[in-house]
């Protein structure tokens, strides 16, 4: 299967074997139409909490899905997409776990989001 990133910068994710695989940005770029927002909330002991919210109206450049590609959008484009298309995955913040010798190593995982509905 064919893996494309369309984020703006390089990827190293790992194999399942734990081999770093590199994937560099398509020349393609994605559009997302939104309007920025903030929203402060207090919380139950009064601690003042800021709210980034971005409110997504569009999605521009995106490729047609083609049965054997996979593509790595930015987080905010999986969310608007995940409803649709099963072709689309965004990469996850990376894990700490122990390499070979023990030391520690940064794993970047692929993550695709599925809504599943119960029938009413």
């Amino acid at each position: 299967m064919k893996v494309v990133n369309l984020t703006k910068r390089p990827l190293v994710v790992y194999d399942v074997h734990g081999s770093p695989v590199e994937l560099l940005p398509d020349p393609r770029h994605i559009g997302i139409v939104a309007v920025g927002d903030h929203q402060t909330i207090r919380d139950e002991n009064g601690a003042a909490l800021s709210i980034n919210v971005r409110r997504v109206s569009e999605i521009k450049g995106m490729p047609e899905p083609d049965g054997n590609t996979l593509f790595v959008v930015p987080v905010e484009v999986a969310m608007v997409l995940q409803q649709s298309r099963d072709d689309i995955v965004f990469p996850s913040e990376p894990d700490v776990v122990a390499g070979p010798n023990g030391s520690p190593r940064s794993i970047t995982h692929l993550r695709r989001i599925v809504v599943s509905r119960r029938a009413e």
